[in-house]
């Protein structure tokens, strides 16, 4: 696949710094991003059909009370359609080639102020009008979504039959509210 041509080997250097006990050395996403993601991609193994809340929850074995939450704001986004009644449920609003990654990242995440100079307000710290690493930062903060732009949902389920299998969907998934 795609992917897995481009991921980068660390350096001995990344390697060191990585596991040297002072915190992680990776950028993160918060939650409920990352399940954002995990309900598309659930979504996409179903192509259209609809499925529940409570499916999704169980296949991951996350809170069903919080994917509620992300699939209200994946279906303002218009990611996801939802229908009420017995054969409602929760379904992809769009074509999973047409879903970019890098588009979902943002829009879920709060902000991306990984350091108090890059908040909104501008922060309190004292060296901000000559320091550099707001705009390291910057251009570390782009390339990390530069990564996401590249890519939509339907190469991340490329591999739909190994989903399928180690989320254990049924062949029919259950519609029922």
């Amino acid at each position: 696949p795609r992917w897995a041509a481009e991921s980068p080997t660390p350096s001995p250097r990344m390697a060191r710094s990585a596991s040297n006990g002072c915190g992680s050395s990776r950028m993160r996403l918060m939650l409920h991003t990352d399940y954002a993601l995990r309900m598309l991609i659930y979504l996409a193994i179903h192509e259209g059909k609809p499925c529940r809340v409570s499916d999704v929850a169980s296949s991951y074995g996350l809170s069903r009370n919080h994917l509620l939450k992300v699939a209200l704001n994946l279906g303002r986004l218009g990611h996801v359609a939802t229908a009420r009644g017995r054969s409602g449920g929760i379904s992809l609003g769009r074509k999973p080639e047409d879903i970019n990654l890098g588009q979902v990242v943002r829009l879920m995440e709060d902000d991306f102020a990984l350091v108090e100079c890059l908040r909104a307000d501008g922060g309190t710290c004292i060296i901000s009008p000559a320091c550099g690493l707001k705009g390291i930062v910057s251009l570390a903060t782009a390339a990390f979504l530069s990564v996401f732009d590249r890519y939509t949902l339907a190469d991340l389920v490329c591999n739909r039959l190994i989903l399928t299998e180690l989320l254990d969907v049924p062949e029919t998934p259950a519609v029922a509210a």
